[in-house]
């Protein structure tokens, strides 16, 4: 297909738009050249980093185009962060998702047709549909454009096949004019974009740094999660997004945090929410000065909420891409902002284990290894496991030399153990390590023991019921908060003190207990 279109007698028109629709009053040359290659129909895989005005690059040329676009998203959220910004640029839309009522289908496929809608926003399951494909054919799409391309590599050999069929439904739509657009990409993810979107075809790369210069990247080990975790959003700059690996991880720590944290309000955000509730979270973080927002990977991708000034992690992500992804999430206002990573090394490792897709295996050895190690430049680790040149480190715990080699509590366990090896049972220890006795005697004695109240503020555990009514894991060491089962205390007190204590797990009504038998125990019960 030939456009009908010399971006060299258009820029006037161009600028324009972007002034008048959007309220961008420049665009840097990158996107210029992006938009003259949508409308001279040259087929693009556009690398942008996040905050780099990736979205402008499809909406503009979709006004100025003989047909419509059509975008292919891969979450809801994203869906609707670009339809807030098409109305607010007064721009006609359709969206095609799963649901849509047959009379909403043929009010859409009507709009698009005739002209009245410039876009539109859809899944790639909503397109897989025999008869939706047809439609969409009918409609003489003009562009094709696939956001967060890079799903096409992570998610399309797992848990969404519908990214392995977006090819086909580019070649059933007839389409020329393709580009995928993603924020990260090393090159082994764009030949995979490559090979699935355009075959032997002729396909123009563009790509900018992913560099973020504005944010500073930081790696914290972590003994127990919710005790890190807590104490983060206590002490982070506000707004702040933090990452959970599940549903239920962002559930639990957003109940934690509203017990804990009253300084500001506290939400979470995932794919199980209803579509009114995500609605009502997105509209909440988007308008608030100082809110803390829980979230899965739902939240990840494109959802633009410029003045983020923090980004955690409870875990290491699935990739390098995806942490890129999401830590770039914080400070596309270009203000200075952090992303911390709260790593758990026994937690990963466990993960890891459960990982039973090679490829998957595989993208996430590469970010585990980049978490674990101390000694090179955060930043330009990051870059090269994308195939990027190495920059001018603008901040990085490493090279402020703040990296740290211990988890918070480490070293007070492990200085306690040492000065007294054999001396205190675990349960002793922790109580000495937390400064749990009340006034009187016992707690006389633990004063005038060194290291005593080493972890003052942490508590020791006590069993806690789950929303089962079933005991959960039975922790009776170091533990923080209260109701969170931890053993990170626990496993490094056993650990550092082999010859001492044994382990006896007895299963009793679904709960499991923790015994621990000191070593004469052991040799008069043998």
């Amino acid at each position: 297909m030939t456009f009908p279109f010399d971006t060299s007698e258009k820029p006037d028109e161009i600028e324009r738009l972007a002034s008048t629709r959007f309220g961008v009053e420049y665009l840097y040359p990158i996107q210029r050249y992006v938009v003259s290659n949508v409308l001279d129909g040259h087929p693009q895989i556009v690398v942008l980093p996040t905050g780099a005005g990736k979205s402008l690059c499809f909406l503009l040329p979709s006004l100025l185009l003989p047909g419509p676009t059509l975008v292919l998203l891969p979450l809801l959220s994203l869906l609707a962060d670009q339809a807030r910004k098409l109305q607010a640029a007064d721009v006609s839309f359709g969206v095609l998702r799963g649901g849509l009522p047959a009379e909403g289908k043929e009010r859409l496929w009507a709009g698009l047709r005739s002209g009245a809608l410039r876009l539109v926003l859809a899944t790639p399951e909503a397109c897989m549909s025999p008869a939706n494909l047809s439609a969409l054919a009918s409609c003489r799409i003009s562009h094709v454009v696939v956001d967060e391309a890079h799903c096409i590599s992570e998610w399309g050999q797992t848990f969404r096949p519908a990214y392995l069929e977006v090819g086909a439904i580019v070649r059933r739509l007839g389409v020329r004019m393709v580009s995928a657009f993603t924020a990260t990409a090393s090159p082994e993810v764009t030949e995979c974009i490559r090979a699935q979107l355009y075959g032997d075809g002729d396909v123009r790369v563009v790509g900018e740094n992913a560099d973020r210069p504005g944010i500073t990247y930081a790696v914290t080990p972590v003994l127990c999660l919710q005790h890190a975790l807590m104490k983060a959003v206590q002490t982070a700059q506000h707004p702040l997004l933090v990452f959970c690996r599940t549903r239920s991880d962002t559930e639990i720590a957003c109940r934690s945090a509203r017990r804990r944290w009253t300084g500001s309000p506290v939400f979470f955000y995932h794919a199980g929410l209803s579509r009114e509730e995500r609605a009502s979270v997105e509209a909440w973080f988007l308008s608030s000065p100082d809110g803390t927002l829980f979230a899965t990977c739902a939240y990840g991708m494109g959802v633009d909420k410029p003045d983020i000034r923090t980004v955690v992690h409870d875990h290491v992500p699935s990739s390098v891409e995806a942490y890129l992804q999401e830590s770039g999430r914080a400070g596309r206002d270009g203000r200075p902002c952090r992303a911390i990573l709260l790593l758990d090394r026994r937690a990963e490792e466990a993960h890891r284990a459960r990982l039973t897709d090679p490829r998957s295996r595989d993208r996430f050895e590469r970010i585990l290894s980049w978490a674990m190690q101390q000694g090179a430049c955060r930043r330009n680790s990051l870059l090269s496991l994308i195939g990027q040149a190495p920059v001018a480190c603008s901040g990085c715990d490493v090279c402020k030399g703040s990296a740290a080699s211990r988890a918070e509590g480490e070293q007070e366990i492990l200085s306690l153990i040492a000065r007294h090896r054999r001396r205190f049972r675990p349960t002793e220890a922790a109580e000495i390590l937390c400064a749990a006795a009340g006034p009187g005697p016992v707690r006389s004695f633990q004063d005038c023991i060194a290291g005593c109240g080493g972890l003052e503020g942490w508590m020791v555990g006590r069993p806690v019921l789950n929303q089962t009514g079933v005991n959960g894991n039975f922790d009776f060491l170091l533990d923080y908060p209260p109701d969170d089962a931890g053993t990170d205390v626990e496993t490094l007190l056993l650990s550092a003190l082999p010859e001492q204590v044994g382990l006896k797990l007895e299963t009793q009504s679904g709960s499991i207990e923790v015994i621990v038998i000191d070593h004469a125990e052991k040799a008069s019960a043998n």
